[in-house]
C-alpha cells in the first residue's frame, strides 16, 4: 500500500467513526498516543471528541523523504465542525514499518498562519513557522 492508499483509509475511517483503525493507524512512537493509556481510551475520548468533525475534503499537495522509512506528506484539509467550516494545512509525517504506514505526527498551519493561495503553499513555510508543534 503506498503512503497516499494508507492516508485515504485513515481518513475514511475517521470521518466513519472508526477509531479504533483511526487508534492502530498511529505509529508506535506516536507522541499523540502517549496521552492515552489503552485502545479502549483513545476511542471514548474520539467517540466524545471526534464525532462532531466531518471531514469535508483532503488532498496531497507533495511529499519529501526525510529518510528512508519516513515520509513528509503536506495536506490541506477542510473540515466541517459544530462551529462551521475550518480549512488547515497539515505536514504529517508517516513512517513506513513492517506491517505498512504508520501515522506518527503532523505540524498545522490554520488559515490564519498562512494566507497564500493553496497551491503555492510548501514545506519552507512549515519549517520557518514561528512554533513547530508536532502532535
Amino acid at each position: 500500500m503506498t503512503a497516499l492508499q494508507f492516508l485515504e483509509r485513515r481518513f475514511s475511517a475517521l470521518g466513519g467513526g472508526d477509531y479504533a483503525a483511526v487508534y492502530d493507524s498511529y505509529h508506535h512512537d506516536a507522541p499523540f498516543l502517549q496521552q492515552f493509556g489503552s485502545r479502549s481510551t483513545y476511542i471514548r475520548f474520539a467517540e466524545q471528541q471526534l464525532s462532531g468533525i466531518k471531514i469535508k475534503n483532503w488532498h496531497c499537495l507533495c511529499q519529501r523523504r526525510v529518510e528512508e522509512t519516513q515520509l513528509e506528506v503536506l495536506l490541506v484539509i477542510e473540515i466541517e465542525t459544530d462551529v462551521g467550516p475550518q480549512f488547515f494545512y497539515e505536514l504529517a509525517m508517516l513512517i513506513e514499518t513492517a506491517a505498512g504506514w504508520r501515522y506518527h505526527s503532523a505540524q498545522k498551519l490554520a488559515a490564519d498562519d498562512y494566507s497564500g493561495s493553496p497551491d503555492k503553499i510548501a514545506f519552507h513555510h512549515f519549517d520557518s513557522a514561528p512554533q513547530k508543534i508536532r502532535f
